[in-house]
């Protein structure tokens, strides 16, 4: 057909990903599922709720874990900024089923919405770890140019949230499967699966 390739798409609705295989071209899409949205938003705010109370109340917290205050009252914060900002995709994505991450040969896309064309690219990808908080699992990308991101950032607010990461996490970026139709181990197999496809097998 005027030597165009149709592109084959196998959806596959459990695992809420579609894949496109267009000639050599692979892609993974991860969209938002609604029911784990409104899960993330009723946790999010318990979170949020149990965050204030630490800060406000951090004596008390210290006394009965017999941990500093000051450590307490981190930890809270810690859960209000991280959470806060689940509240605040929970929303949205619980109003329609969104696009939320995109995997190809060039990198990993976190933002689609923003821009379907801008992608952390395999190449300035060291690899994925766990971080875990208040037994909520995310992923964190370990990149080696997070200053390029965090100067390109044009939201004040996700400018500032991407430095915090960056001084306690080591990156600006993190990922978490609890809006996806998928597991975090599952996450965290795709992510690695195509870095060791795009990076270190090309």
């Amino acid at each position: 057909m005027l030597g165009v390739i149709l592109s084959e798409r196998k959806q596959n609705k459990e695992k809420g990903k579609i894949e496109i295989q267009n000639g050599k071209m692979e892609r993974t899409e991860i969209y938002s599922n609604k029911k784990k949205s409104f899960l993330l938003l009723v946790g999010s705010l318990l979170f949020v709720v149990g965050g204030i109370d630490m800060v406000m109340n951090a004596g008390d917290f210290a006394g009965y874990k017999a941990r500093n205050p000051l450590f307490v009252e981190a930890t809270g914060i810690v859960s209000i900024l991280f959470f806060g900002l689940g509240i605040y995709v929970a929303i949205r994505q619980i109003l329609a089923n969104q696009l939320i991450l995109i995997i190809d040969k060039k990198g990993v896309n976190i933002n689609p919405k923003k821009s379907l064309t801008e992608f952390i690219e395999w190449r300035n990808i060291n690899g994925f770890s766990e971080l875990k908080i208040q037994s909520q699992k995310f992923v964190i990308i370990d990149v080696d140019n997070a200053n390029y991101w965090i100067e390109k950032e044009e939201n004040g607010v996700r400018k500032k949230l991407m430095k915090f990461n960056v001084n306690n996490y080591g990156s600006p970026f993190n990922l978490s499967a609890n809006s996806m139709q998928m597991t975090y181990a599952e996450l965290l197999k795709i992510l690695n699966e195509n870095l060791n496809k795009y990076k270190y097998n090309t």
